[in-house]
């Protein structure tokens, strides 16, 4: 089954689904942890590289402004495979699965192990490592359009193909609720680190400036 396209996401709005025809815009969530974070000269936050650590998404579907009934559906899924964009998360194929997510602390504070200065980026020259004793994980959710189901001989869904809508994506504490997605911090894609197997390896996020 094959939906219709929308357009695609101004690079920095919130990745929230929109109406769309067919309904078809996601919110898909990782688990992943903070390999690096670096700090500006006034110590907030700049860019951060995050680990996924398990293929196991949350799949969220979302109510659109035109319904009047609210909705809140979502689903565990594996990614089974990715074609990465560049700067982007590009395109997903998800299975469904009956496993559950990573367990993850929802803690403000992890301990660190470095503490550098990085040359050749007076913006945030200061870049945090934390303790491999104690993982930092965050919640990632970026925006998708399903773009194809694919079913089994028994009429269930055997996959769905999604695409990336937006590079901005959000990234908060574990615990915080889908709801929350809207008011969390907002970054933007800029790498995309691909591993040997075929999994993503890391991504490199830039902090977007709040609009006044």
């Amino acid at each position: 089954i094959r939906t219709s396209g929308a357009p695609t996401q101004p690079a920095h709005a919130a990745p929230a689904p929109q109406a769309a025809a067919g309904g078809t815009a996601v919110q898909i969530t990782l688990s992943c942890e903070i390999a690096s974070m670096q700090l500006t000269p006034t110590f907030k936050m700049g860019a951060l590289q995050l680990r996924p650590i398990s293929k196991v998404v949350t799949m969220r579907l979302t109510s659109s402004p035109q319904q009047q009934a609210p909705i809140n559906l979502q689903a565990n899924f594996e990614i089974s495979k990715i074609q990465a964009a560049p700067g982007g998360l590009g395109q997903l194929r998800l299975n469904p699965s009956q496993q559950q997510g990573p367990a993850m602390v929802a803690t403000p504070s992890f301990n660190i192990s470095s503490l550098q200065l990085v040359s050749g980026f007076e913006s945030a020259p200061l870049q945090l490592t934390p303790s491999h004793q104690t993982q930092a994980s965050v919640h990632l959710t970026a925006a998708f359009q399903i773009t194809s189901v694919e079913f089994s001989p028994t009429f269930e869904i055997a996959g769905i193909i999604l695409n990336s809508s937006s590079k901005t994506v959000a990234v908060q504490l574990p615990g915080a609720g889908a709801s929350s997605v809207e008011n969390a911090p907002m970054f933007e894609i800029t790498n995309v680190q691909m591993a040997s197997n075929g999994e993503i390896a890391m991504l490199q996020l830039n902090p977007v400036a709040k609009r006044g």
